[in-house]
């Protein structure tokens, strides 16, 4: 374990998460991106939610003072949109519906807007943004699992 430890120092690599993938902050662009998945995302029922955490405060020109009422006027409701598709032509679609703030990170909750031909394992992930967000880390919430699970890109 030890040996584990100084490897992953040595190389600078971040640890891996419970399941032992990696889950690396990127960056969102304006306009239509693919999120590679290195595994699927499950959606057992309905109201599944994937979080952005934007952990990069500077392009956005959120004073440190007022980080809520920047944010919120930073990233208006809409202003991302992700869209999820299955192997068996399943798809998903999310909107940005809501902001979460957890323990000093921001966050857009983006929520199924409606489930036609919806499956239940996603294997595509696109995002449509219209103001960029830097370094970003996905989290993928299902209501009805227990399991928090990051979205894992492949590297």
């Amino acid at each position: 374990m030890l040996s584990l430890v100084v490897l992953i120092g040595a190389v600078a690599l971040p640890p891996p998460i419970r399941n032992g993938l990696l889950a690396v902050p990127q960056d969102v662009h304006i306009g239509r991106q693919v999120v590679e998945l290195r595994r699927s995302l499950i959606a057992r029922t309905r109201g599944v939610k994937l979080v952005l955490f934007v952990r990069g405060r500077d392009a956005l020109g959120i004073d440190d003072t007022n980080v809520i009422q920047d944010f919120e006027a930073s990233v208006p409701h809409g202003s991302v949109n992700a869209f999820l598709s299955g192997s068996d032509g399943e798809e998903l679609s999310l909107t940005h519906s809501d902001y979460i703030f957890y323990r000093g990170h921001m966050g857009l909750v983006l929520t199924e807007v409606s489930p036609a031909q919806r499956g239940d394992r996603y294997r595509h992930l696109e995002l449509d943004a219209k103001i960029p967000l830097q370094n970003v880390r996905f989290v993928w919430l299902d209501r009805a699992g227990r399991r928090l699970d990051d979205v894992q890109p492949t590297l």
